[in-house]
């Protein structure tokens, strides 16, 4: 039997090349092979190094709470692979301490500058998983941009003083950024303002409360006038630029960075086409809360164009939101891992689920026998 394994995550277990690896040494008897997944999140960076073999490059930074911790990326020549989670992201403070109007990208900005002074002129950036909602206040200023009250006194870059900038000067701006090209991958379609707003939710989720959503919705809404108007462009605002609490917006808006679906990449990277048609089943997972699995369901749809007979299975967390039903997925598989499993015993729990799928009637139905 031929399995191709493309899987985000299973749980709080994301990192795809190892649960694909997992799976593997589990299903001897079957011929499996991995895709590497891509949602812009945590995890870019350990997908990306094994794509293109490149090595870890580490650098001194801020947190999004102006915290000094070490963060890493991956180099390849003058290509840089960079995830904004590894500088930013939700999982560097503790829930408790989620401070939306105190927070920064800062780290983020310091991490593209690290980049910059070894060399890097090409980026790949995944923004997803992300702690600041400044609009990409701190990565600017990183980068050399500073902000002015009204009454011309310097403002720190954190989100509760968007609302305060009257000034901006670009004029000490690393220009390097100009000699670079920065592509953005995300699998979030958040508008800054419009329909699917990334203040509709993610705020939540990072930790506001309702007058603190009000009070980034206003600062937000004048940064971004202010920002479009010194910078001398165009207020813009289509979906994806809200990904990174707007950090997407500002490297598109400021920097010309371009933005692609994050598993977009891949598919570019290999030969999809051929790797599919010699597969029996394909076995996708994601987080259906944060994505809705938008990127499954694409990924299952190109499949099934490429084989139309290629059977699709998606594994979700009984416990999770469910995925709604659609003619592209053959099988939706749901899996138990207890909340308090220890992170060292995951690797059983999911070669366990690996075994319980190939038990299932869904693979022994198959004509072809391993």
């Amino acid at each position: 039997m031929e399995i191709l394994v493309a899987i985000d995550s299973i749980k709080d277990f994301e990192n795809s090349i190892e649960i694909g690896a997992f799976f593997k040494e589990e299903l001897r008897e079957c011929n499996v092979r991995t895709l590497p997944f891509l949602d812009g999140g945590k995890g870019t960076v350990e997908v990306m190094k094994s794509v293109i073999n490149g090595s870890y490059e580490y650098v001194n930074l801020h947190n999004p709470l102006n915290e000094v911790i070490t963060a890493r990326y991956v180099k390849k020549g003058d290509l840089a692979i960079m995830e904004m989670a590894e500088s930013s992201g939700l999982r560097l403070i503790y829930k408790e301490e989620l401070n939306v109007l105190e927070s920064s990208s800062l780290g983020f900005g310091e991490m593209l500058r690290d980049g910059l002074d070894k060399g890097c002129r090409k980026f790949f950036i995944g923004i997803g998983d992300t702690a600041p909602h400044d609009m990409g206040m701190g990565m600017l200023y990183s980068l050399g941009v500073r902000y002015y009250d009204k009454d011309g006194n310097d403002l720190n870059p954190a989100a509760k003083n968007m609302v305060k900038v009257e000034t901006i000067d670009f004029r000490n701006m690393d220009r390097r950024l100009f000699e670079s090209k920065i592509l953005l991958a995300t699998s979030l379609n958040m508008t800054l303002f419009g329909k699917n707003s990334f203040l509709d939710t993610r705020p939540i989720r990072k930790g506001a409360k309702k007058n603190e959503i009000i009070d980034l919705a206003k600062g937000s809404k004048h940064f971004f006038k202010c920002v479009s108007k010194a910078y001398e462009v165009e207020e813009i605002d289509f979906p994806s630029l809200g990904s990174g609490g707007g950090v997407a917006w500002a490297l598109y808006t400021v920097c010309r960075a371009k933005v692609q679906n994050s598993m977009d990449l891949i598919l570019e990277l290999v030969d999809f086409e051929s790797l599919i048609k010699g597969k029996d089943v394909l076995i996708l997972g994601e987080d259906v809360e944060e994505f809705q699995a938008q990127s499954s369901i694409n990924l299952a749809k190109l499949a099934k164009r490429y084989k139309p007979d290629i059977r699709v299975i998606f594994l979700e967390d009984e416990k999770s939101d469910k995925l709604e039903k659609t003619d592209v997925i053959d099988k939706i598989y749901d899996y138990k891992i207890d909340d308090y499993v220890d992170r060292n015993d995951y690797k059983d729990e999911i070669k366990r689920i690996a075994r319980e799928l190939y038990d299932k009637d869904l693979f022994k139905s198959l004509e072809k026998i391993c």
